[in-house]
């Protein structure tokens, strides 16, 4: 049987600290590139229950959700299910496409930059109003929502309006005090379009946005909606009503002037 010295030993190791790094690898190593490669084009997939696995996959694996070609890959896909391309329909994706939809605009909230104009609105268009903790931060938030709200808000599709309208209250409430006059101006006048709105539910959302966020400034028109709103009361219910509770809200929060 062969003896190797302590020479020979040596040799040894240091061809192997040669051949590892230039030819073989762990195979953690081996997986990670190829792993987010496959999620990747799980991403790209045109069956939406596809795209919500990769995004399970992503949501618990901590180095894919730090990648960057992966978070630029969840923004496009939340762009693209905005616009409605796969939504899953053909699939009767239902609850369980909502429910993916929900998650894929949690995840991307929980990285984007809201002062890339781009990733503000995409995730203003999701519907995304989760502001963060830190009061300066979400006048940010807000500053950079508003100009993509005030777009949607125009929209002659019902339900942008109502998703817009609620969120653009909210919004304005954030960054008061911090908004050019023109800003501020126009969003007022969308709000006060919308407790008008043709659209009931428009109307109703608005109506409790106000009561959550408004301010005293808003209390004639919703006095106006709570004499006047054409909607009937159901099980007890009426815009009337909301606005009336609304207007206490506000009172209650805000000290009379």
């Amino acid at each position: 049987m062969k003896r190797y010295s302590v020479r020979d030993a040596f040799l040894f190791a240091a061809l192997l600290c040669i051949v590892i790094p230039n030819g073989w690898v762990t195979p953690q190593e081996g997986n990670d590139e190829p792993s987010v490669a496959d999620l990747l084009a799980k991403l790209h997939s045109r069956h939406w229950s596809d795209r919500s696995d990769a995004l399970d996959e992503i949501h618990s694996d901590e180095v894919a959700l730090h990648s960057r070609r992966v978070q630029a890959a969840l923004i496009d896909l939340l762009d693209q299910e905005n616009q409605g391309k796969g939504t899953g329909g053909e699939e009767g994706g239902g609850e369980e496409f909502a429910e993916y939809f929900a998650s894929l605009r949690g995840v991307v909230n929980s990285f984007a930059d809201w002062n890339d104009p781009r990733q503000a609105c995409i995730l203003v268009y999701a519907g995304s109003d989760d502001y963060p903790p830190s009061a300066q931060q979400a006048t940010a938030h807000a500053r950079a929502a508003i100009p993509c709200l005030l777009k949607r808000s125009k929209s002659e599709v019902a339900i942008d309006r109502a998703i817009a309208g609620p969120m653009l209250v909210e919004a304005v409430q954030k960054a008061r005090g911090t908004l050019d006059a023109t800003t501020a101006l126009s969003a007022r006048q969308i709000i006060l379009r919308d407790l008008q709105d043709p659209d009931a539910g428009v109307r109703s959302l608005t109506v409790d946005a106000l009561g959550k966020f408004g301010g005293m400034d808003m209390v004639p028109a919703l006095k106006e909606v709570a004499a006047n709103d054409s909607s009937p009361e159901v099980d007890g219910h009426s815009i009337r009503k909301s606005a009336a509770e609304a207007i206490k809200q506000i009172q209650k929060r805000e000290p009379q002037r």
